[in-house]
């Protein structure tokens, strides 16, 4: 009896232990695309400050910018034969059944209907190859599943695409590769042959947008441990950002055929069909000699048995290394201004080291990456807001951000599109708005809270680099290399250096690096006193910024106005905290003092009892005036994040955001005029940027007033929630989200000026004000809503859940570790706690 009861027991135990494996291996998913809705989407793979190759939504790969440029919409080619037509990347499965007949499909499902009337037919890439009839895209990023599926075919084909991505853990999130899972399905009830093949022509020494690539070589390599094709072009100057290394490699060393090339010379498609006639015959690619003209298609074959009823999975791992870039989009000339080598190119030699690294931690790096998004997906929040946080992260991804030799961290506004239609008369441009331009980054919120190095190593950039020590004055953008940066070139922005401040404080809050405050605190006082000395904003030092301010309009505000103001007050207060953590309390009290003084005259001066409004001392283009403003509470948005309290009256700013959803939301845009950019068109729903009541416009106001842009709607959005306006917050974010649905826009780019646009990782913040989280290393405090749920929470460094229940919290970390001497759940009370360490994979009961 009791061998029984122990049988039973590791029977139970197993199986326990095999669900748990499976539940925890097991890859969520947030959002499914299909039919029209595949149409835009475009998930990018990558790391960060490496550049990306997009998953598109039938499964191919698009918008290659890899290159150091961003060149959405870019696809590299190469040709069919003399005469023939080009083809762009593609991977396709062979089958052939004992008793069927044998099919080659390419990986992908069906096209879209949208580019099919060219001038010689469909103007879609690879039109012409068989394809699945059915397709599915499921994501949550930076996972994608593609389903792909046909009533005519033997097998069921699920392509798994991820690239590893660890809140806290830079390195691993910044690997530049692209990893292809093709899980085949044998539908019948035979055995089948079957060989999926990748074809990724050698581009190097192009990038979208020019360039060469003659002088490319492919060759087919073997390592104890994987295979692959190495691509490199010998003849491109190595200091080019169009020069470097890429390879297409498998874990599999059996069963690999390849081609470091297609046949050359063959006229009318002949090299196409020459590959095909090839795989179709038993499944295994041959060598071909002689010189391929222009892109040489690397291609990898693997073939493999699948027994009935039975599934294999097909591995491909795409790297790259290009380790130089040019500075921003004035600079081309690197005989004047040396290129900027990548960060992650002192990692790496090259592709075929990355793939050395990436390969032998396959499952590693997918367990990972599984377990953080499982942590966020799983959680009792509304899906939109999930969405937002999770999707924009790939901004922080794309060519958009970048990190030189030193690890520092550099931002564009924006990417450019090769197909993009400029409104700036030098036409389209591969980055848009250079200089980490500190008013638009002071927005988001993504990078602090999932990646807290790197944001500190732009605060870093801001102080230490960007700011004048004698005169406090910090450039709204640096220049790069920033080895080079003159103090002289120096061009303010009130709501960017301000802002800054905030962002400082915030950071050492996440960190408690103590350190580096230090080490930055001088540059630190510098710039805030630097608004009531040479700046002009406030030169009487009584807390309203009274002079000529640039700002994240374009345009000098002058005139006292709600939104520099709560930045300002914002600033102060930050500063505050920071000098009295450097015992320097004259400079602490005199930052309290003119923030009582400013918060006091702002309610009395600039509330009309709906809304804040500019004193505008003379009639002046550009101004806001009587405008009611989306983001006119910007500074009090950030406040919230950093816990720094309110900057005015509570009620005040209430009202004002009721104000704002009352009169700035837009049900229907076919009954709106946008003067100027239309990111919201038709019967979409948002939240413009002005709203000027009655007889209160300027004949000039601010640029751009009559527009959405999803940074600030996010920001305002997430300052509603803060303020209890959950039915309203939540509304605004669902409208933006709607607008990028796949069938319209990318769910995975929000643009402004530019694609995938730096402010819209204000996203994240929609997260923070639902679930109420606030984290201090430096008071070792943790805070969360009291509303029942599981919440996920990151700090940056460590991540984890926290699950509240009545009177109840239980934290856990799923890594890094965290100390805790006091937990607070809003509206029910602060436990205090004896400095408690949890460890990575540990939870903790609190009971307030």
């Amino acid at each position: 009896m009791k061998n029984n009861i122990y049988i039973a027991l590791v029977f139970l135990c197993t199986i326990f232990v095999v669900n748990g494996q499976e539940q925890e291996n097991k890859w969520p998913v947030l959002k499914t695309y299909k039919g029209e809705y595949l149409t835009k989407v475009a998930m990018p793979l990558g790391g960060i400050g490496t550049g990306t190759v997009s998953l598109g939504g039938r499964g191919d790969l698009r918008d290659w910018e890899i290159a150091n440029q961003g060149a959405l919409g870019w696809k590299p080619v190469f040709n069919s034969g003399r005469g023939g037509i080009n083809i762009a990347p593609f991977f396709a499965i062979r089958t052939k059944a004992t008793q069927g007949d044998t099919q080659i499909r390419l990986l992908e499902g069906p096209l879209s209907t949208n580019n099919l009337d060219g001038d010689w037919g469909s103007n879609e890439l690879n039109s012409g190859f068989p394809r699945f009839g059915n397709c599915e895209f499921q994501a949550a990023y930076p996972l994608a599943k593609v389903q792909l599926s046909d009533e005519n075919s033997p097998v069921k084909v699920t392509l798994k695409a991820f690239n590893p991505m660890v809140p806290g853990d830079t390195k691993t999130s910044s690997m530049p590769t692209a990893i292809l899972k093709y899980v085949v399905k044998n539908k019948t009830n035979e055995a089948i042959e079957t060989t999926v093949l990748g074809a990724i022509p050698n581009f190097i020494g192009t990038d979208g947008w020019g360039g060469t690539s003659k002088g490319n070589k492919n060759t087919f390599k073997k390592e104890q441990n994987f295979t692959g094709i190495f691509m490199e072009n010998k003849k491109v100057d190595t200091l080019n950002g169009k020069w470097g290394t890429m390879a297409l490699t498998t874990p599999e060393t059996k069963g690999v055929s390849y081609r470091t090339q297609w046949s050359p010379r063959l006229g009318w498609n002949g090299s196409l069909i020459d590959f095909w006639d090839d795989i179709n015959d038993n499944g295994e690619l041959e060598e071909r000699k002689g010189e391929y003209p222009g892109n040489k298609p690397a291609t990898l074959a693997i073939k493999a048995k699948i027994p009935a009823n039975s599934t294999k999975e097909f591995v491909f791992v795409l790297t790259w290394n290009f380790p130089y870039r040019l500075a921003w989009e004035a600079q081309f000339n690197y005989g004047e201004h040396p290129p900027i080598k990548n960060h992650y190119a002192t990692v790496y030699n090259n592709a075929w080291d990355v793939a050395k690294e990436v390969i032998p931690n396959l499952p590693v790096l997918e367990k990972r990456t599984v377990k953080f998004v499982n942590a966020f997906v799983d959680t009792d929040v509304p899906e939109v807001i999930k969405e937002a946080a999770l999707f924009n992260v790939a901004n922080l991804r794309s060519q958009t951000v970048f990190r030189d030799e030193d690890g520092y961290t550099f931002g564009w506004e924006g990417t450019g599109s090769v197909k993009g239609i400029a409104i700036n008369p030098k036409g389209a441009a591969a980055g848009w708005g250079f200089g980490s331009c500190t008013h638009v980054w002071n927005y988001e919120v993504t990078t602090p809270f999932l990646f807290g190095d790197v944001a500190m190593s732009m605060r870093e950039v801001e102080f230490k680099y960007a700011t004048d020590l004698q005169t406090g004055n910090m450039a709204h953008r640096v220049r790069v290399p920033i080895k080079t940066e003159e103090h002289s070139r120096r061009k303010d922005a009130a709501d960017g250096q301000l802002g800054c401040l905030m962002k400082m404080y915030r950071e050492w809050q996440l960190s408690g690096d103590d350190k580096k405050l230090k080490e930055l605190y001088p540059y630190i006082k510098a710039a805030m006193e630097f608004a009531w000395k040479d700046s002009g904003w406030d030169k009487d030092a009584n807390g309203v910024l009274e002079g000529k301010h640039h700002n994240t309009m374009d345009v000098n505000y002058i005139g006292p106005n709600p939104q520099m103001q709560t930045w300002y007050l914002g600033a102060l207060r930050a500063t505050e905290e920071m000098a009295l953590k450097m015992n320097d309390k004259a400079f602490a009290k005199k930052c309290r003092a003119i923030f009582k003084s400013g918060s006091d005259w702002t309610d009395k001066n600039l509330f009309n009892s709906e809304y804040y409004i500019q004193k505008v001392p003379k009639p002046t283009d550009y101004q806001i005036g009587e405008g009611i403003l989306v983001d006119q509470l910007v500074g009090q948005y950030m406040a919230h994040i950093c816990d720094l309290g309110y900057l005015l009256d509570k009620n005040n700013m209430k009202t004002t955001l009721k104000t704002i959803k009352k009169y700035n939301w837009k049900e229907d845009f076919n009954n709106h005029l946008s003067t100027f950019r239309s990111y919201a068109v038709g019967n979409e729903k948002g939240l413009i940027m002005g709203y000027y009541p009655k007889g209160k416009r300027e004949a000039r106001p601010f640029p751009y007033y009559s527009e959405v842009m999803t940074g600030f709607e996010y920001s305002t959005g997430a300052h509603m929630l803060y303020e209890g306006m959950e039915k309203d917050g939540l509304e605004v974010f669902t409208a933006v989200r709607n607008r990028y649905d796949g069938k319209k826009r990318n769910p995975f780019n929000e643009g402004e000026f530019g694609h995938r646009y730096a402010r819209a990782m204000a996203s994240y913040s929609g997260l923070l004000a639902y679930t109420g989280f606030h984290f201090s290393a430096v008071e070792k405090s943790m805070e969360f809503t009291s509303k029942s749920g599981k919440y996920f929470w990151s700090n940056g460094y460590s991540w984890g859940t926290c699950q509240v229940k009545n009177n109840e919290a239980i934290v856990t970390v799923l890594s890094g570790k965290i100390e805790l001497k006091s937990f607070t759940l809003n509206g029910i009370g602060t436990k205090k706690l004896k400095g408690k360490v949890i460890d990575e994979n540990e939870s903790y009961t609190i009971k307030l």
